[in-house]
């Protein structure tokens, strides 16, 4: 399964906030949104997902010691 493209999904979002499309289409799918507040909250999981994907990914560098003086 190929990754998703956030950036062809933002522009799509994008460009149907700015049209006052409910219809939004990317990459050959189609999805009717219910109004501004839903194409909003869209917008704001695949800018977050966007974020994500391009965040360093860190390792958690902890360690645990446990000494027993008997």
């Amino acid at each position: 399964m190929p990754a998703p493209d956030y950036a062809s999904e933002i522009a799509a979002l994008e460009r149907g906030l700015g049209t006052g499309e409910a219809r939004i289409e990317s990459d050959g799918d189609s999805v009717t949104y219910r109004g501004v507040g839903d194409i909003m909250k869209a917008l704001e999981y695949f800018r977050g997902r966007a974020s994500a994907a391009f965040a360093p990914q860190t390792r958690s560098m902890h360690t645990l010691a446990s000494f027993d003086p008997n």
